[in-house]
């Protein structure tokens, strides 16, 4: 069966700088695979590209065994939505009309359920969906851009960093969300800094170093690889 996700041979500059280098990894469907690596590693630039941010010099994505369209607003009707690092929610607009902006697919009372279903998932955004959301903590902006994502029903959603600058209680409350839509059946593809616990939900990880992937496997073995502990675990 082909992969949900499927990069292969991507390489991307930035004027002279090699920014990806011939990167290919897999997602299956129903997986959460994390990307981890030290900061400039290219990990937010392999997000960008597929989402259609950033134009690759080679290479090709593929999602459902087919070509991905060039424009982000047709990736995302496809069903890949990515929530960028530092969340970037409109801080003018209520949280209320954030989600509904993340909406704009669908309409009536099908936009209203799933306006109900973030409500659900993200009880204070319901508690404050009057309140502007520059007005929100980091933790609760994240929350709102998890949402506003999750409200183009993604069938991949991709997160960058999404513990980025959170206290470790709010960490742990974002990675129980992230699981929580993993087992309802949303396919995650996670870059993440916090190695060690983007591998420990991880069904599959790879490592990217400078543009390369030097390693991959399941979340299990690279956690208990030495080379991995060292580098990334503090171990």
């Amino acid at each position: 069966m082909e992969p949900m996700l499927k990069v292969t041979d991507l390489s991307v500059s930035y004027g002279h700088v090699e920014a990806l280098r011939g990167v290919s990894i897999q997602v299956e469907q129903g997986q959460i695979v994390s990307i981890i690596g030290a900061n400039g590693a290219g990990k937010s630039t392999l997000l960008r590209t597929i989402s259609g941010l950033v134009k690759p010099l080679n290479g090709r994505v593929e999602f459902l065994g087919e070509p991905l369209p060039k424009k982000p607003n047709k990736i995302v009707a496809k069903g890949i939505v990515h929530v960028p690092e530092g969340r970037k929610t409109f801080s003018g607009l209520t949280i209320r009309d954030n989600l509904l902006v993340g909406g704009y697919l669908f309409k009536g009372k099908e936009l209203e359920k799933d306006l109900q279903d973030q409500y659900k998932l993200f009880p204070i955004l319901e508690e404050r969906k009057n309140q502007y959301a520059g007005t929100l903590s980091g933790g609760e902006q994240q929350m709102l851009a998890m949402g506003r994502a999750l409200m183009s029903r993604p069938k991949l959603l991709m997160l960058d960093e999404p513990s980025m600058g959170l206290a470790p209680i709010l960490v742990e409350q974002i990675f129980k969300i992230i699981q929580t839509l993993h087992e309802a059946g949303t396919t995650i593809l996670l870059v993440e800094q916090n190695a060690q616990a983007a591998l420990s939900i991880a069904d599959r990880g790879y490592v990217l170093e400078t543009g390369k992937i030097v390693t991959s496997g399941t979340g299990t073995e690279l956690l208990a690889s030495p080379e991995i502990k060292k580098a990334y675990l503090g171990g």
